[in-house]
């Protein structure tokens, strides 16, 4: 499977991220569920930190209990941090196109988002006209689009540098807190829209590299 991280013959080598099409992972983000998504990139075996996030399952015991993310159907396991579940050491080049791939992952999650505003604004009103319509509301939507189009140009380039795929998950948390606010207290309830940005930070701290507000 693309994506999918592998150890060698000998069962002692970590593998290497076959080259891949990580934009799929956008997609499916964006119209199907977060575990659809993981299973898209593979195990997610090779964070630099000391936990995965994977697709909840007999064979993924929690290591966080965690009703938010049980209810996308994912898990975080614990591992030795910097390491694969074969026991080698994670290449550098390996963590990074986690990282890559974790971000056009969010990236779908952030536009599932701004489709779950958008249809939120579109039912409420005040003073009798939808929020949709005013003029400050408009604007912050625009702005939010236009992070999406700048994330998704440099993801697109060939490769993106590591401080651009940092900035690029910094922006996506930034573009997803703005949704919020947007979603009123709709987005901070369990069963809400804002379900996805909590897992969607979550998948940043595990995979960017541990940065605060990633």
């Amino acid at each position: 499977m693309p994506g999918d991280l592998r150890g060698g013959a000998d069962g002692r080598g970590a593998g290497v991220v076959s080259a891949h099409d990580w934009r799929r992972c956008r997609q499916v983000a964006r119209t199907g569920t977060v575990a659809d998504a993981l299973r898209e990139i593979g195990s997610l075996q090779a964070g630099r930190g000391s936990f995965v996030v994977v697709p909840a399952g007999p064979d993924a015991p929690a290591a966080v209990a965690d009703p938010l993310l049980a209810a996308e159907g994912i898990a975080v396991l614990r591992r030795p941090a910097g390491r694969h579940p074969s026991g080698a050491p994670v290449p550098a080049s390996v963590a990074r196109e986690v990282t890559l791939a974790t971000a056009w992952l969010r990236l779908g999650l952030s536009e599932r988002l701004l489709d779950d505003c958008l249809g939120y604004l579109h039912g409420r009103a005040t003073g009798g006209e939808p929020l949709i319509g005013q003029q400050l509301v408009r604007g912050e939507l625009a702005e939010i689009r236009m992070d999406h189009l700048e994330v998704a140009a440099v993801l697109d380039a060939a490769p993106p540098s590591d401080a651009q795929l940092l900035d690029v998950h910094r922006q996506i948390t930034g573009a997803d807190r703005a949704l919020l606010r947007l979603l009123g207290a709709s987005g901070f309830v369990a069963d809400g829209p804002g379900r996805v940005a909590y897992v969607s930070e979550l998948l940043a701290d595990t995979y960017a590299g541990g940065h605060r507000d990633v």
